[in-house]
């Protein structure tokens, strides 16, 4: 009789300790589910918002995001310039270079102007948030759409009397030459940046310095 109890005593313990094992690689695996879950939802949150820039183009580049891209610089450039000379007064501004940010919407509407850096004293930023204000441009083209399908968040440059010869100043627009062409609707392709010997004669100049697609974290800076 105590051999018997003695087996089953045995036999409780063996079981005890599987069990006890058992409970360990069952916790230890539903651990490792939870880590991936979070891990697929941390990376489904970063594809939601993709960190990356659009190429800013060369100078002449024909393809559809190079011709876009030249249309709305020249187009902000533009409505600068006009501004400055045909709204106000141009003797009220220092020389100098504003930086400012905005969102252009695939429907060609402007959006939350703001300017990010001044050298021009406190006139410019203000004309520069009023031109941005008024300007109006082409929707996308389907190219740009797939792109960008919520809109572009740009940074400009809007120099006044203070030249940048980056790329020889080619990827600069020129305003005072562009007020006739309406660039708006592409009008300001036709013209031939390479004819002038000397840009640094215009004291008008301004550049796009980088766009990206509003979902992306760097628009959300």
């Amino acid at each position: 009789m105590s051999t018997g109890y003695a087996l089953l005593g045995s036999m409780k313990k063996i079981v005890a300790v599987r069990l006890h094992w058992q409970g360990l690689w069952l916790a230890a695996c539903l651990a490792l589910v939870a880590m991936h879950q979070v891990s697929a939802g941390t990376t489904a949150s970063r594809l939601e918002t993709p960190i990356y820039q659009l190429p800013i183009p060369v100078y002449g580049d024909s393809t559809p995001w190079g011709k876009y891209f030249r249309q709305l610089q020249d187009t902000v450039a533009t409505r600068w310039y006009e501004e400055i000379v045909y709204y106000t007064h141009r003797y009220d501004y220092n020389w100098g270079t504003v930086t400012a940010r905005y969102t252009v919407t695939p429907d060609g509407k402007f959006y939350n102007p703001q300017v990010l850096s001044n050298t021009c004293g406190p006139a410019m930023p203000s004309a520069v948030i009023r031109s941005i204000r008024k300007t109006w441009i082409q929707p996308f083209p389907a190219a740009v759409v797939s792109m960008a399908p919520a809109g572009l968040a740009v940074e400009q440059t809007f120099r006044y009397w203070e030249y940048d010869g980056t790329n020889y100043g080619l990827a600069s627009s020129y305003p005072q030459l562009l007020t006739r062409r309406a660039p708006e609707i592409g009008g300001g392709q036709y013209l031939n940046l390479r004819k002038f010997f000397d840009l640094s004669r215009f004291r008008f100049q301004s550049r796009i310095l980088e766009a990206a697609p509003v979902n992306s974290r760097v628009a959300a800076r």
